[in-house]
């Protein structure tokens, strides 16, 4: 099964509305990356901005908890495993010297609700006092609160889940998704992060497991097909795949997310919690959510889908400013078509771009440092691609960044990269954009959008995103005829631990 794309007016949705909805994320300094509407199994409207394309997966966060609950579901249809067994069942061997009553009751049910008992999720203390075992500083996390009555928002917990299907299947839960969801809807392109990719040293006790509580990367459209069979409750092509009385218990709330120790600020996330999703304002309707803006908001009562995909702060007028343009609006009948409204719409798809640096070019500042190359002191051995990767950049690179060299042609700023791996020298080539476009450069481990600008005799400011990344990475470049030095910083806030990052910085002298 494909979408079908046809009108937007012939699924009751108004094209002028779409229009707005793009204008006023744009103008509420929302950066989407990708968005997708369907109703009635047909797209309405889709949408990339450059330098974003279809066929390059995003990573999608706590998206990714919705793929894990309905592995868990799967598992639960076919006898693997029941939702009311324990935890002190399941991890024997993980146990604290003293078990609790309250972590005696909780039970794979109250990891799929949040609301196991924790306070508060396990931090890197807990698991250094575990000696890395993330799984038992879980476990040994005081269950403060008895099972199943108090919401506390817990990614360990969800990863937690994907223990639990290793330990019953042996499978990780991308191999256990394959045959289920993933092959009859068609999806191929994806992988998912392990824990030891960055919530916990790799290595370490579990750090093997993917990790189903943020780690996948996706493509926009697969996402789409994903929420899509969630919507139409387990069905795909008229082929039933999972049992419908699954989506009886997972798409209703389950427990209340406004209390004495989760007490969110903002509406659409005060409304209720189901199995790994959340509940909308719009009673009966839920979403999928991932940090800094990755949804898949479903209005069952509409039989509407919307996918988005996002680098942004402010996911509350994310949210709603579609309720508020398009979701509150559509018809339940088609629309007379409007030809001229629909061709705006068009025009404005067609031209969906996330501006580029731009500056004036200094010519002699550029002459100056021309086919220079420079040597790096790099005492911790980090790779450039390591150095620049961004929020969401979770790729180990062997390489190490020795020297760098510059120059300038066709309005972009050329960077030459030798780098050294465990038996050879690589040289590789970044191409940044000095007039407001980006250019794109294949590296080791991925592909890269870059663009710059001036701004000083001796300083450029550089913009360097990894395409499954949130947002770029900020450089400071400081070079003169002499030295060169890297200070890089997150494009996105620094506000939790998806983008807090080391402040880094490179130096280096003339190659002579």
């Amino acid at each position: 099964m494909s979408f079908e794309r046809v009108t937007p007016e012939s699924l009751g949705i108004r094209s002028e509305d779409i229009v707005e909805f793009l204008d006023r994320e744009f103008k509420a300094g929302i950066q989407l990356h990708s968005f997708m509407l369907i109703r009635h199994g047909k797209v309405a409207a889709e949408g990339w901005y450059d330098p974003y394309s279809p066929d390059e997966k995003h990573i999608i966060y706590s998206f990714s908890k919705t793929f894990t609950a309905t592995a868990i579901g799967f598992a639960r249809q076919e006898g693997i495993l029941s939702l009311d067994e324990k935890l002190v069942d399941l991890f024997p061997d993980e146990l604290p010297d003293t078990v609790s009553e309250n972590l005696a009751l909780a039970d794979i049910e109250s990891l799929l609700t949040m609301s196991c008992g924790h306070a508060e999720e396990i931090t890197t203390e807990d698991i250094e006092k575990s000696g890395g075992n993330w799984v038992k500083a879980f476990l040994a996390k005081e269950f403060k609160f008895r099972p199943h009555t108090m919401f506390q928002y817990n990614t360990p917990g969800t990863d937690l889940l994907c223990v639990i299907l290793k330990k019953k299947t042996g499978q990780s839960l991308t191999q256990f998704l394959t045959p289920r969801l993933f092959e009859p809807l068609g999806i191929t392109d994806y992988y998912c992060s392990k824990t030891g990719d960055r919530t916990v040293e790799a290595g370490s006790p579990y750090s093997e497991i993917e990790a189903g509580g943020w780690g996948f990367h996706m493509l926009t459209e697969d996402l789409a097909k994903f929420i899509w069979f969630l919507a139409q409750r387990g069905v795909w092509d008229g082929k039933r795949l999972l049992e419908e009385e699954w989506f009886d218990r997972a798409f209703r709330k389950q427990i209340e997310t406004l209390n004495d120790v989760y007490a969110p600020a903002k509406s659409n996330w005060k409304m209720g919690y189901c199995y790994q999703c959340w509940c909308n304002p719009t009673p009966g309707s839920w979403r999928a959510d991932g940090a800094y803006g990755q949804f898949g908001y479903v209005l069952p009562d509409k039989d509407a889908v919307m996918i988005m995909t996002a680098g942004a702060v402010d996911t509350e007028t994310q949210l709603n400013l579609y309720t508020e343009t398009i979701a509150d609006r559509m018809s339940e009948e088609p629309l007379p078509e409007n030809p001229a409204e629909y061709q705006k719409l068009q025009e404005k798809l067609n031209n969906l771009r996330i501006p580029g640096l731009w500056a004036v070019r200094q010519p002699w500042s550029e002459e100056l440092i021309e086919g220079k190359q420079y040597e790096i002191d790099n005492p911790s051995g980090i790779s450039f691609e390591k150095f620049t990767g961004g929020e969401g950049h979770y790729v180990h690179s062997l390489l190490v960044l020795e020297k760098m060299s510059f120059s300038f042609r066709d309005n972009q700023l050329i960077i030459t990269l030798t780098e050294r791996g465990q038996n050879s020298i690589m040289e590789q080539v970044l191409n940044i954009g000095l007039d407001g476009d980006y250019r794109r450069s294949q590296l080791s481990d991925g592909l890269y959008f870059s663009s710059g600008r001036w701004v000083w005799a001796d300083e450029m400011e550089l913009e360097i995103r990894f395409h499954e990344a949130l947002g770029a990475a900020m450089i400071r470049l400081n070079i003169d005829e002499s030295s060169v030095k890297l200070t890089v910083r997150n494009q996105m806030p620094e506000e939790i631990d998806l983008t807090s990052r080391p402040l880094h910085t490179l130096t280096g002298r003339i190659s002579v």
